[in-house]
């Protein structure tokens, strides 16, 4: 009886997990043709969580607790499988983005937040709450993880005692990634492993790496087993401020090769308002109001929130949210980077902001430069060090949280991730790309759902 069970339960999740990679497949935009277009932000604005957002939606799917205060948005996980997540109803075709962030604190918990296209290029910032010293920034470009040296840890001081603020300046010719008003990483877009250059939604939330269904690979690098009788575990976010650097109402692919230059903005231009956008950000940074023109959203874009629950858009938004991750170890990165501009964008934080000590490690010697704020090395080292096994070996791992969600799904749809992140080693300086797909996303399909009714009765 036991055996049959776990048979069931086994091959509900591999169900769940082939069709999601099936539907990611029919909406990305580089291996499928007739994708629906991205809504354009298009503008400006900054949200301080003390409501509900007009900006962003939680995931049909995804479980836990999310509540708004007058001092932001808390983001808990109460019990075993909670994922809470929001995701922005508009794409950037380059911007900046600023959150100010606390994480969760917990061994095994991971709080992320990150940008994601359609055709899995990627910028991600990740805390473990088992580290007290250090964050991690990372990178993919059209999903392609045959390689493990793209992520890097920084230092911070207590990311989860303290609100710190994190910038990701996405521009043409180099992200760079900001700690406090200060860079701590710098990708310039001739690197060798490809240059995230299609448009972005933004993606918040935390979930438990540490769950024990997970792979040893992603348990290790989340810190540890997750000891769920210490729940609740919460991140907390008090302000975004969001300002995209195109024009328009939708972006759309025109062919499939993912480059920037393919991309077209309807009734606007790619990276038509760059310097409008700083103007913007520097303002919104410092608690000043915009012009209506820069802070309201586009025709087209506000009417994006209620078509991402229409039947057409809303498939594409789950299908690429469910298996942007799954789908990652099976693409391939096709979009070039030789035929940038160079374009001579400054990138500054306006804001004025006190500079922390923070050193950064980092994994990508060849094609990322790393400015560190202090020379403070020491206690980062042992923090990665502490945070990474030196015997991980460079591999691609995909968990088997879908299972985890299968095995839990007789009261409703339960998660363990949407997250990509990666796993660092401390001898070799590789990191390992950790694909780990939200299982909540599979209850919704009929044929792994009864499997797992049937192995519930069972």
């Amino acid at each position: 009886m036991a055996f049959l069970k776990s048979v069931l339960l086994a091959l509900s999740a591999a169900s769940a997990l082939a069709e999601s990679s099936s539907t990611a497949a029919s909406c990305n935009p580089i291996k499928t043709s007739g994708c629906s277009p991205d809504p354009a932000l298009g503008s400006s604005f900054a949200e301080s969580f003390t409501s509900e957002s007009e900006h962003f939606h939680k995931l049909q799917y995804a479980t836990g607790q999310i509540n708004y205060t007058d001092e932001g948005m808390a983001m808990t996980i109460n019990k075993r499988f909670d994922n809470p997540s929001l995701r922005s109803n508009f794409y950037l075709m380059f911007g900046k983005v600023e959150v100010e962030f606390k994480a969760a604190a917990g061994q095994g918990i991971i709080s992320s937040f990150y940008l994601q296209s359609d055709d899995l290029d990627e910028i991600d910032l990740e805390w473990t709450g088992g580290d007290t010293t250090q964050f991690q920034s990372n990178y993919f470009s059209k999903g392609d993880t045959t390689t493990w040296d793209r992520g890097a840890f920084h230092g911070v001081d207590a990311p989860q005692e303290k609100f710190h603020n994190y910038t990701v300046d996405w521009a043409m010719d180099k992200t760079v990634w900001y700690l406090d008003g200060a860079p701590v990483r710098t990708l310039t877009n001739d690197s060798s492993e490809g240059y995230p250059q299609s448009p972005m939604y933004v993606m918040m939330g935390c979930w438990a790496g540490g769950d024990p269904d997970n792979q040893p690979g992603t348990i290790e690098w989340a810190g540890g087993l997750t000891d769920y009788t210490k729940a609740p575990f919460t991140m907390y976010i008090k302000r975004v401020v969001i300002t995209d650097y195109s024009t328009g109402e939708q972006y759309s692919y025109n062919g499939q090769s993912g480059s920037w230059e393919s991309i077209e903005a309807k009734n606007g231009e790619v990276y038509g308002r760059y310097q409008e956008a700083q103007n913007d950000f520097s303002s919104l940074t410092n608690g000043q109001a915009i012009s209506s023109s820069s802070s309201a959203s586009s025709a087209s874009s506000s009417a994006s929130s209620s078509a991402s629950s229409s039947a057409s858009s809303s498939a594409s938004t789950s299908a690429s949210t469910s298996a942007s991750s799954s789908a990652s170890s099976s693409a391939s990165s096709s979009a070039s980077s030789s035929a940038f501009s160079s374009a001579n964008s400054t990138v500054s934080s306006s804001a004025p902001y006190s500079t922390l000590s923070n050193s950064t490690s980092i994994l990508s010697p060849s094609t990322v430069s790393v400015s560190s704020v202090s020379s403070g090395s020491s206690e980062s080292a042992s923090a990665i060090s502490k945070s990474a096994s030196a015997s991980i070996k460079p591999q691609s791992l995909t968990t088997s949280a879908e299972a985890a969600a299968v095995t839990s799904s007789a009261a409703g749809s339960k998660s363990s991730a949407n997250s990509t992140s990666t796993v660092s080693s401390a001898s070799s300086s590789y990191s390992v790309r950790v694909n780990t797909t939200n299982g909540a996303y599979a209850m919704k399909m009929s044929l792994p759902a009864l499997f797992a009714a049937v192995a519930f009765l069972i």
